[in-house]
């Protein structure tokens, strides 16, 4: 009977294929491989903030609020994600195609894991902009006067599904033209920032971000591995991907909040 088992190589290439069209966070965090290099499964990860005040002073006078850079350590445990898929012989015999979708379904379950983490710490975003019942322009507006940046090229706005429609109404969006699309899941953009749907983003909010805000620390990037239980004709498939997502600068991302 043929060994209907995958070579790792052929399998590597579809998780990767899997992986690289289907994880748009990805595209949305900085890239770290330090950990690689670093024996060790801890990492301590400084998150930045900034606290300060304009104020309008008189001829001799100084200011009262002095600006200043503060940070929280905060240790992070690096974890071994993994995902096994089983199938017998007579399966793929039956259906060849239980491999393929097999392996999509086990990659896209990577994908939701680091999509999860990703938002996760997102949430634990300082900067707040509370807007009104409608979510608007102006909320937007007011969210980039917070992050107080001299230049808002490397921005996204990212949604939920329930505020796509409230967007889509707003007379100031402007849906994406061709070749003006900058991330996968784009349908737009406000106040020249780009606009990305999530169903991960929970109900009411929204995030806005500056690329890199959150880190993706990568001890070993995704592999697969291939047991066979030759009697039995069994054989196994697991994914597993070693890698620490973390927000590491709480002053490029606003978390916009429905007043109550």
């Amino acid at each position: 009977m043929a060994n209907l088992v995958y070579e790792n190589f052929i399998l590597e290439s579809k998780l990767t294929d899997l992986l690289n069209t289907k994880l748009n966070t990805r595209s949305l965090m900085t890239i770290d491989t330090d950990l690689a290099e670093n024996a060790g499964m801890k990492k301590v990860i400084n998150v930045y903030n900034y606290t300060g005040a304009v104020e309008d002073v008189e001829m001799g006078e100084g200011n009262v609020v002095k600006g200043a850079v503060s940070f929280t350590p905060e240790e992070y445990e690096v974890k071994v994600s993994q995902q096994t898929f089983e199938y017998f012989d007579e399966q793929a015999m039956t259906d060849p195609k239980v491999i393929d979708m097999g392996i999509q379904g086990a990659s896209q379950v990577m994908v939701n894991d680091l999509n999860t983490k990703f938002f996760a710490e997102l949430g634990k975003a300082t900067l707040e902009h509370e807007y009104e019942t409608a979510f608007t322009y102006d909320a937007v507006v007011d969210a980039l006067e917070l992050l107080n940046l001299e230049e808002e090229n490397n921005l996204v706005l990212i949604l939920g599904t329930d505020l796509r429609t409230a967007v889509r109404k707003d007379e100031n969006f402007m849906a994406a033209r061709q070749g003006e699309i900058l991330f996968n899941g784009q349908i737009g953009s406000i106040a020249g920032v780009p606009v990305v749907i999530s169903k991960l983003v929970p109900k009411t909010e929204a995030f806005l971000m500056e690329k890199g805000a959150v880190t993706l620390f990568i001890k070993k990037d995704s592999e697969v591995e291939q047991e066979r239980e030759a009697e039995i004709r069994k054989n196994r498939i697991i994914m597993r991907k070693v890698a620490l997502v973390a927000l590491t600068d709480a002053t490029k991302v606003v978390r916009l909040v429905e007043k109550q």
